[in-house]
């Protein structure tokens, strides 16, 4: 069967949204509500079930590159290097999911933000490099420390 280029990004994304929900069901994630029955990853679990479900609709309704081209259709025509580019930042959102329970968010987002952003092709290394660590360091404080959300953290690297 051809392979389109949605078909790979739909697959992509189908695949990082089960990783991540599947992450939710960790201890990491068991922490006191605010003082309802519902736990604090209710809602992410339903939107990461819903991304999960769209992109395997969407993944099984995409037309294969060799049907468009009897249509007459123009198809984006995905590349070697485009590809494993893309299978890069699938493997980096997969091992950030698995590393955010053990971890921690800082130490698991800081690496897989550097590397997304180098494999989009941006290569100022000090802009980069600054935003990678302050970037998840900011979100985190933002939500474990002003909003009382917590994220995961880890005895070895605890603020």
């Amino acid at each position: 069967m051809p392979v389109s280029f949605e078909r790979i990004v739909f697959a992509v994304i189908a695949l990082a949204a089960a990783a991540l929900f599947g992450s939710t069901f960790s201890e990491e994630y068991d922490v006191p509500s605010f003082g309802g029955d519902v736990s604090t990853v209710f809602t992410p679990r339903i939107f990461l079930g819903l991304v999960f479900l769209l992109s395997l609709l969407l993944l099984i309704t995409a037309k294969a590159s060799g049907e468009t081209e009897a249509s007459g259709d123009k198809t984006l025509r995905i590349g070697a290097a485009e590809l494993r580019r893309l299978l890069a930042v699938g493997a980096v959102c997969l091992a950030v999911a698995l590393a955010l329970p053990h971890a921690g968010f800082v130490a698991a987002a800081a690496p897989g933000m550097f590397l997304f952003c180098l494999f989009f092709g941006y290569r100022g290394w000090t802009t980069l490099t600054l935003t990678s660590v302050l970037g998840p360091f900011a979100v985190w404080y933002l939500f474990s420390r002003l909003l009382e959300l917590p994220l995961p953290e880890t005895d070895w690297i605890s603020f």
